[in-house]
């Protein structure tokens, strides 16, 4: 992550908060596309989407009131991996909300959404999936949704969360493979 200044101003924003927000609820954070984000194409640049969504993911994290008791039993959010669709551009100055939300979990990892819009309009969504671990241990997801006072099980998988698990595991299989070749043909 790079932008330090929103970090630090995130940080300030969310000391003060009272209002706790559960695990399984969409949080929206305002953003503006200011002009150091965009590229020559005069738009929000590719990768600045994933700093932005870097930072949403932590003041969920901190909205949660998860911080605290995450330092305090050293259980490290690590995320394992991402993607993303760009649907239309964000324009220099316009202001947009990243919304985030906890879509499901299994025994070893978190799913989550994150969308970038304005008011009526989608400009991009992404999947992320990752894991906590602690001590180079892998804490369940369970246990991280415990801590976050949610009760019961995970809410049920979507399809696309179903079809991007299996592309990752079709992806690891198929570079793991091909890098092991590589080297036995060294």
């Amino acid at each position: 992550m790079n932008l330090y200044f929103r970090l630090i101003w995130m940080i300030l924003r969310v000391w003060f908060l009272r209002r706790k927000t559960a695990l399984t609820e969409t949080f929206r954070r305002p953003f503006r596309a200011l002009p150091t984000d965009c590229d020559i194409n005069l738009h929000l640049t590719n990768g600045r989407y994933f700093s932005l969504l870097d930072i949403a993911r932590i003041e969920h994290l901190a909205r949660m009131k998860m911080i605290g008791p995450l330092l305090k039993r050293r259980w490290l959010p690590v995320l394992n991996a991402t993607e993303i669709t760009f649907i239309r551009p964000v324009a220099p100055l316009s202001r947009f909300d990243i919304a985030t939300r906890i879509i499901t979990w299994d025994d070893k990892y978190l799913y989550m959404e994150q969308r970038f819009e304005t008011p009526g309009t989608l400009h991009a969504v992404s999947l992320a999936r990752a894991a906590f671990v602690c001590r180079g241990e892998l804490v369940p997801p369970a246990m991280v949704a415990q801590l976050a006072g949610h009760t019961g099980e995970a809410p049920p998988r979507p399809d696309i969360v179903g079809g991007w698990h299996a592309l990752l595991k079709d992806k690891k299989e198929h570079f793991s493979a091909s890098a092991a070749s590589g080297k036995q043909a060294r």
